[in-house]
């Protein structure tokens, strides 16, 4: 089985255009709007966007694979997709606490429908104590959020991974390679979003 990645983006076709509103949506019981409101300003000064928050979307029973004990992200999407109201000239951000896997790969961090702007990550393994080590709130909420704005990053039209290590849209192999590159976007990637590159 091939190593994971840190994001995994499925098809293509919405065009970057400005986005006015993102909605984060917790998915699962149990977490927390509380627990995830640390996103929003790091997502409001990136994108430019209002970050609100929708109502709770439980976890599909047919996403949940028994053997691995994980949950099919791609099956969550398509849930998503038909339940969740999408926002005009927006995007839709789910956020889980269990840990996501697609097909081949042992695990994914996250995964895009770059063609309906919606996109869901795991908390899970950005926790320090999910690889044994002591629990570390600053750096799991710094790659929660590099997290966010990668998946996001793919929804406005960044499909293809940036060859950057430093661009946060730059491919990540490993939890290192994550910590390295931060929650900014290169110049290059700003440019195709229209944002203004960011120190």
């Amino acid at each position: 089985m091939m190593m994971a990645a840190l994001a995994f983006a499925v098809l293509a076709g919405r065009e970057s255009a400005k986005v006015e509103k993102m909605v984060i949506i917790p998915v699962g019981g149990n977490i927390a709007v509380a627990e995830l409101g640390f996103l929003v300003p790091p997502l409001e000064e990136t994108f430019g966007a209002t970050v609100e928050f929708g109502s709770r979307v439980p976890l599909p029973g047919l996403a949940y694979n028994t053997r691995r004990a994980q949950y099919l992200s791609s099956e969550i999407l398509e849930v998503l997709n038909a339940r969740v109201p999408f926002p005009e000239n927006g995007r839709v951000l789910a956020v889980t606490n269990e840990d996501l896997y697609v097909p081949d790969l042992n695990f994914v961090f996250g995964q895009a429908d770059t063609y309906t702007g919606v996109a869901i990550f795991s908390l899970a393994r950005l926790r320090p104590e999910f690889y044994g080590g002591p629990p570390d709130e600053p750096l799991f909420h710094d790659r929660a959020i590099t997290e966010a704005v990668h998946e996001l990053g793919h929804t406005m039209g960044l499909i293809e991974h940036c060859s950057n290590p430093k661009c946060v849209m730059h491919w990540s192999n490993s939890l290192a390679d994550t910590d390295i590159k931060g929650h900014r976007f290169c110049p290059k990637c700003s440019r195709v979003l229209g944002l203004e590159p960011r120190r």
